[in-house]
């Protein structure tokens, strides 16, 4: 089982994924066979915007019992008794990858003794972060793994983030691209919605051109891949930027966000056959500027997007989540140093418990 939650703070999202093996080295297959999102409380929304400046005490106290809500929902599924590892997240606050260090909200101890003994995964990001890299993204080690049939991924949640197989080093490279939902979302919040359904409000507005070039223009991405991004990059970077378009109307903000959303995106995929998944994928505005051949503010080459059934859409996280837990669990390796620029591969993730295919 994976658990999901994302920097745009929607919800918990859980999978029940089956893998497969062929041979003890052998090449692996997944399924994801159930899937569930379940939306954060309002109450819990805003604890969870709070905890950057919350004191150690209150962000134990949420550690617990933010973990004892994620238990619940699981319940609420009735899978659990048919589980053999749960895979934990945990909620990204802070991640400083400069200054060495990563931060998921979430206890994987009081998840393992609140399922009674079922065997959890935590903590997923620390080693590689230890090891000089960026600690994400994480999900492309289970796309080389489970997605060989297309040319690059792509995952629009909070963040956008591409990988695909760089064949002059012969491995899979991935990085942040840049700011999704977490843009989309913030600009919703300000007609009173939780986030743009459809993309309707973004198709109904007109870009304004000096805010997308500021934009495009912002420094990191000039940088090279691996690179990674946190929700404090955009509330200190992206966020004064907006404010200086502060009479602009929503709508015209919401334009400008797609075509800089699409743009980077394009200019990361190069044309490619790309798999998409996450929230953004339900956004036909983002969607359709992505494959638009010609646009007057659309850079790069238009994408050839593949976007699957609605599970995998909003599932496919959980499900490479699961999948990273479980490499975790038979110590492999979940943390490569060409997506993430570690020094070295690492099988990162704490585990409680011991998984069933373990003890035979």
């Amino acid at each position: 089982m994976g658990l999901m939650s994302g920097t745009s703070l929607d919800g918990l999202d859980i999978g029940f994924s089956v893998f497969q093996r062929t041979g003890e080295q052998g090449g692996w297959s997944g399924t994801l066979e159930r899937f569930a999102s379940i939306p954060f409380p309002e109450s819990w929304r805003v604890r969870l915007r709070q905890l950057p400046t919350a004191s150690a005490e209150n962000w134990f106290r949420a550690s617990k019992e933010w973990t004892q809500w994620c238990a619940d929902q699981i319940r609420l599924t009735d899978w659990v008794s048919e589980v053999d590892l749960v895979v934990f997240h945990g909620q990204t606050v802070f991640h400083r990858t400069e200054e060495g260090w990563t931060g998921q909200l979430g206890s994987g101890a009081h998840l393992h003794a609140a399922l009674e003994g079922v065997p959890v995964v935590c903590d997923l990001r620390s080693l590689d972060v230890a090891y000089g890299g960026q600690g994400a993204p994480l999900v492309p080690v289970a796309e080389a793994h489970l997605y060989t049939e297309y040319e690059g991924c792509l995952n629009l949640g909070g963040f956008a983030n591409f990988s695909c197989h760089d064949k002059a080093r012969g491995t899979r490279i991935a990085w942040d691209v840049g700011p999704c939902n977490l843009l989309l979302n913030h600009l919703a919040a300000r007609k009173g919605k939780t986030f743009d359904a459809g993309g309707q409000l973004a198709a109904s507005g007109q870009v304004i051109p000096s805010l997308l070039d500021q934009l495009l223009a912002l420094d990191f991405h000039a940088k090279a891949p691996p690179k990674s991004l946190g929700r404090e990059w955009f509330e200190e970077v992206v966020l004064p930027l907006l404010q200086m378009h502060s009479e602009a109307l929503v709508e015209d903000l919401m334009a400008t966000a797609v075509a800089y959303i699409a743009s980077i995106v394009r200019l990361s995929a190069h044309g490619k056959r790309t798999l998409v998944t996450g929230g953004g994928a339900f956004n036909n505005e983002l969607v359709r500027v992505l494959q638009l051949k010609e646009g007057e503010h659309c850079h790069g080459l238009p994408l050839e997007a593949v976007i699957p059934v609605a599970n995998q859409v909003d599932g496919k996280e959980a499900h490479a989540f699961a999948f990273l837990g479980l490499l975790r669990a038979l110590g492999e390796p979940n943390g490569l140093p060409s997506i993430t620029g570690a020094d070295q591969p690492s099988s990162g993730g704490a585990l409680w418990g011991t998984p069933r295919f373990l003890r035979r």
